[in-house]
């Protein structure tokens, strides 16, 4: 059996944790908003089959994330392909495949633009990618956004989370959470302030990206994000979109099989 192992790079006014596991070419995988790699350790023991991989809780999230009663704030871009270059040189990760999840999927891209030297390839899943949306979406990020950093400026962390799945997803949703996934999704708050603003994607700096980039969706999630794949294929050159049938947005949390399948056809067409 495969042994996780956890672990922790200290970097400038952050600790960051993340897990190890396998063995075999290296494999970066980023988890979402309001999630950690802990939600993506199925995925990760089904890619250590042939990989190294290692699961960050991105900087805000998971273990990541500051002490209970640490101001949050948004976290541009640049500092977390900052604190994943470290990551992969202290961990000699270079050339490695990074597999990214929602947000995840926008600093797997972000991470290849600004750091080709480190990256060979990127398999990003419904990046929400806001740039790159229909003006109508972007407005509705940038408000969701902005109600997440007000509901944890008056509420806290907590609060922040609610109001950005309920942005997300819809009101519906955060009613029908279970008392247990609702204090999960409230430990959260800090990972939603941290991505809710989208903080520092740059659109045009796609097109420096050099290696192989798959843009996978769900064919149960919504328009939008075959809409945002599209618009990056046009932006990153030879880019590949599919879409996986009968999955949503959650398939690398619920059907991770299905989605080491997809990672793997992609290395191996």
């Amino acid at each position: 059996m495969t042994t996780m192992t956890s672990a922790r790079l200290t970097r400038p006014a952050a600790s960051i944790a993340y897990r190890s596991l396998g063995e075999g070419p290296p494999l970066l995988l980023l988890h979402a908003t309001l999630s950690s790699s802990r939600q993506l350790q199925a995925l990760a023991t089904r890619l250590a089959e042939r990989h190294r991989v290692v699961a960050v809780d991105r900087r805000g999230s998971g273990d990541s994330a500051p002490a209970a009663g640490t101001p949050s704030s948004p976290i541009d871009v640049a500092v977390h392909v900052a604190d994943l270059a470290a990551l992969i040189d202290a961990e000699a990760l270079h050339g490695c495949l990074v597999v990214g999840h929602s947000y995840g999927g926008c600093l797997a891209l972000e991470l290849a633009a600004r750091r080709p030297d480190l990256v060979t390839a990127a398999w990003t899943y419904e990046p929400p990618y806001g740039p790159l949306a229909p003006p109508a979406v972007q407005s509705h990020m940038a408000d969701v956004a902005r109600r997440t950093l007000e509901a944890a400026a008056q509420r806290g962390p907590a609060a922040a989370a609610e109001v950005f799945m309920a942005g997300v997803s819809g009101q519906a949703a955060v009613d029908a959470l279970s008392a247990t996934a609702r204090e999960r999704i409230g430990r959260a708050g800090f990972g939603a302030v941290a991505d809710a603003p989208l903080l520092g994607l740059d659109a045009d700096g796609l097109a420096r990206i050099a290696c192989p980039v798959a843009v996978a969706t769900g064919g149960a999630s919504g328009p939008l994000y075959v809409a945002i794949a599209e618009a990056l294929a046009g932006r990153i050159l030879g880019a590949v979109v599919s879409s996986i049938p009968g999955v949503d947005h959650m398939a690398p949390v619920t059907r991770p099989d299905i989605i080491a399948a997809a990672v793997e056809a992609f290395l191996d067409p």
